[in-house]
């Protein structure tokens, strides 16, 4: 099944294959520390003298190579996060005008910032310009580069200008002298600005400097993430309280290798992550084209790998026209270890920040445990419905919970952890078949779980296996918890009116648009299910990852947090935090922890079993959950239980330290160095290109590309994949390199029945090179002369 509840778009946990080896269960550490430090320079000084093991965020860039040769440290490049800008579309009501409601000035902004100089100088060339959500070392990007490279934007603060004169003219304002007017008063342009991220607040000052230059009286909000929060993705847009904001986005926890929902998140109104957020009672953006497109990319709902390849450059070229978000800059972030420890996994997505590197890493400079520095220890709420937003959280949540699959750190693809597909059946994409009588779906009206309808049919089906373990709290999972999922999923899923308790307009918009697409699923065992869904993929895999079951949170928790937001005490998301003037519950502050065990006190003491568990727990049964969540509480004063290969032990909020500890159960599936062959990606590498410097039009040309030998390194499939640019930018020729075995070189060649096509001047040749075993390709940028 899509499985919903979600974490964040962008946030999958990072797992490995189900790999036994004989030694300890769980990690190699058995306490780690995240430890609060502001500031990065101290932090690195503690790495240093040995205080820190590692720091979990980007390390000043004006210090980040001089760090290189510290005998001490250790360099982690991270190529995953991004900085961009939001704009606040909504209207201005008569008086004021917002340029930002105008889609021409958005789009005008990409040609009014500098992607090179912010990459070059501001970010000391640790970065590279960056037009869309994904970027150049993305396994999507291949997909995407000729759409992408065809705006051609670039630095041109006079054609910004220019667009930005036409459309506030034809709108009524006119510039008198060095200023932009509407309605006798100086058109304002408030930005909010990262203050809290020094290289964010110099780009907010660089935006604001390129606006008033071209005649607006720019006025400067400064704020850290929380503040930003509440006023950029918490308040009605149309209240015009923000309308520009410093966006950074610290990218996926996994790397994944077909990531539509990137776009979806990044351009998509249904998404939740556009101004406005689906709040009911705020203002909306709205783009019904680009939400079906991108609902069909997310949901599976194509027929071929060139069909879904289709969508995705469609959304991305709606997304850069409508520019409502703007890309920048791909950050290569620095970040630092101490020399002494061992095991550090670089995952191409989370970076160091992975939970392969806190499952696989030890020191030797303390025993059995791990000091990790963090750039903020609370910036947000953790919830598994509308919380963990933020990095800091994630990272740390990563280790604690297991989620059903994983991804490989270097090549994306999709396996078996926690759940294991024994059986994938498809007759999709155009047909289906009926399933079986006995397979169950939650009805809303009736409250109840009833049959599916003689005859009713899926696309898709598969057969899980549940590798359960113990609760941190010490009593086992079982198909109760996989229920309540799933009760979740379609009952907050399903919005039957207007009063509704059971919905919240973050989570529900995107739930609601999965439920149809889940057609049910029947348990053979304690430990065994079918499931059923409207979905097929060219690879099977992403089948069976549509089709998962699982969680990982007792289904206690989640029944007690459902009453404390049924009944107004909380609520799952900000927007409706905010909205309602209530608290955005989080499972790690104490007081919230305790609202969570009284009300699992309310429910031991009513004998309460939630609806989509009666008939199948007892009482006794619901009792003993009861206490075991609230014994966790008193002891830990949280309410985060899971079932990852640490435990959330405590969290020392005048310290500002929180503490996992190693969750070494007999029944935990995993043991030490289950992960330790992930160290060291084998990544291609170019070490020349043979291109002339001039090319006669009408002759033959043939590049010939060296690259490391790594046919014998367990490598199968090494590819190599061209793109010819003419002078307008525009991709020509494309293809695939081919392998010489003797010379052990590649090879590309541009016929004659080409060349004599080519117009007099320079042409860009763009080659990527990389294998199945780690997809972050190595680019090389040639340039020729056609000549007569």
């Amino acid at each position: 099944m899509l499985f919903f509840p979600i974490l964040v778009f962008f946030f999958i946990l990072v797992i490995l294959p189900v790999i036994f080896i004989s030694g300890d269960k769980g990690p190699k550490s058995n306490t780690i520390n995240f430890i609060h430090y502001l500031d990065e320079n101290i932090a690195i000084e503690e790495i240093k003298s040995g205080k820190l093991d590692m720091y979990f965020f980007r390390i000043p860039l004006d210090i980040a190579t001089d760090l290189k040769t510290e005998p001490n440290l250790k360099q982690y490049e991270r190529n995953s996060g991004s900085f961009g800008l939001i704009f606040n579309p909504s209207p201005s009501n008569s008086s004021t005008i917002n340029p930002f409601q105008f889609k021409e000035i958005r789009y005008a902004m990409n040609f009014l910032i500098n992607r090179e100089f912010i990459s070059n100088e501001l970010l000391n060339g640790y970065g590279t310009p960056l037009v869309d959500p994904y970027g150049i070392y993305s396994p999507e990007y291949f997909s995407i580069l000729d759409v992408v490279e065809s705006f051609g934007f670039h630095y041109n603060p006079q054609l910004a200008e220019k667009i930005f004169s036409k459309i506030l003219s034809k709108e009524g304002a006119k510039k008198i002298g060095e200023l932009w007017y509407f309605n006798n008063q100086p058109i304002k342009i408030k930005i909010l600005i990262r203050s809290d991220d020094s290289q964010r607040k110099s780009l907010g000052e660089i935006v604001s400097e390129e606006l008033e230059k071209i005649g607006f009286q720019v006025v400067k909000d400064f704020a850290d993430l929380n503040k930003a929060n509440k006023v950029v993705y918490g308040s009605n847009p149309i209240d015009l309280t923000w309308q520009i904001y410093t966006e950074a986005f610290s990218g996926t926890s996994a790397f994944v290798n077909f990531n539509p929902a990137v776009a979806a998140q990044m351009y998509s109104p249904w998404y939740s992550n556009m101004p406005g957020g689906k709040n009911p009672s705020y203002w909306q953006y709205r783009n019904s084209t680009i939400d079906e497109i991108t609902q069909k990319l997310v949901f599976l709902n194509y027929t071929s790998i060139d069909q879904r390849n289709k969508l995705l450059k469609d959304a991305i070229d709606i997304g850069i026209q409508e520019s409502v978000r703007i890309f920048l800059v791909k950050n290569i972030e620095p970040y630092f270890a101490s020399s002494a420890v061992d095991g550090l996994i670089n995952d191409f997505g989370a970076g160091i920040t992975s939970k392969y590197s806190l499952f696989n890493a030890n020191s030797t400079l303390r025993q059995n445990t791990l000091n990790v520095g963090v750039k903020q220890i609370y910036q947000g709420a953790w919830n598994n419905i509308g919380g963990f937003q933020d990095a800091y959280s994630i990272n740390i949540y990563s280790a604690i919970a297991d989620d059903a699959i994983l991804r490989n750190p270097f090549n994306g693809e999709i396996n078996p952890l926690r759940v294991i597909w024994t059986n994938i059946t498809t007759t999709g994409p155009y047909q289906k078949f009926v399933m079986p009588s006995d397979t169950q779906i939650w009805n809303t009206s009736l409250q109840k779980w009833t049959k599916v309808r003689t005859g009713d049919q899926s696309m898709s089906g598969v057969t899980l296996k549940f590798l359960f373990s113990k609760w941190h709290h010490g009593e086992y999972m079982n198909k109760a918890d996989l229920l309540y999922q799933l009760y979740f999923l379609y009952e907050w899923g399903t919005h039957d009116d207007e009063g509704d308790v059971t919905f919240d307009p973050e989570y529900t918009s995107r739930a609601a648009l999965a439920v149809p697409l889940n057609k049910g699923f029947r348990f053979l065992s304690n430990d065994t299910a079918e499931s059923y869904v409207d979905q097929w993929n060219f690879d099977e895999k992403e089948i069976a990852n549509s089709a998962i079951i699982w969680s990982t949170q007792p289904w206690e928790i989640s029944a007690a947090i459902e009453r404390l937001v049924v009944s107004n005490v909380v609520t799952y998301s900000k927007s409706e935090s905010l909205s309602k003037n209530t608290d955005w519950i989080s499972l790690i502050i104490p007081e919230h922890a305790n609202l969570i065990k009284n009300e699992l006190e309310k429910m031991k003491q009513e004998d309460y079993i939630p609806p989509s568990l009666k008939g199948v727990i007892s009482i006794t049964e619901a009792k003993k959950r009861y206490d075991a969540s609230i014994r966790w509480i008193s002891e830990h004063h949280n309410a985060i239980i899971s079932n990852g290969p640490f435990y959330l032990d405590s969290y020392n909020i005048a310290g500002r330290i929180i503490t996992i500890k190693a969750y070494r159960d007999n029944s935990y599936p995993f043991e030490q160095n289950s992960w330790s062959n992930f160290t060291n990606p084998k990544l291609s590498k170019i070490n020349s290109v043979s291109v002339p410097k001039y090319l006669k039009i009408g002759s033959d040309l043939k590049i010939i590309i060296n690259t490391d030998n790594i046919k014998n390194s367990g490598i199968d499939k090494i590819g190599l994949k061209y793109f010819l640019f003419n002078q307008n930018n525009k991709i020509i020729q494309s293809g695939n390199g081919t392998y010489n075995d003797n010379t052990h070189e590649y090879e590309i060649m541009i016929g004659s029945e080409n060349t004599k096509k080519f117009k007099q001047g320079p042409y860009v040749l763009k080659i990527f090179t990389f294998n199945n075993l780690a997809l972050r390709p190595d680019i090389s940028s040639n340039v020729f002369i056609a000549i007569p």
